[in-house]
């Protein structure tokens, strides 16, 4: 039961420092960066934690789902977003 909590609480700590980059770095490349890195790792966590505490298939399936869904698109966003500001630029 200790391993559930840890993936939960490393999750958490992930998206923590992801804000924390966010407040400290000073380009919006960098800013971006982390926050699609960390959140998304961190997100990957806690869904892993949920779903093992829950212990239900469709817990598994929806979250590896969600997973799968936060892996492709948050770097794509990030890349739109970079590149519409680079073009405005």
């Amino acid at each position: 039961m200790w391993w559930i909590y840890t993936f939960i609480l490393a999750g958490s700590l992930f998206i923590l420092i992801a804000s924390i980059g966010l407040i400290r770095f000073k380009d919006i490349y960098s800013r971006m960066h982390v926050t699609t890195k960390a959140s998304s790792f961190g997100i990957m966590l806690i869904l892993i934690g949920v779903s093992l505490y829950l212990n239900i298939g469709e817990v598994y399936l929806k979250a590896f789902f969600v997973i799968i869904f936060v892996y492709l698109t948050a770097p794509l966003a990030a890349h739109s977003i970079a590149k519409s500001n680079r073009d405005r630029s």
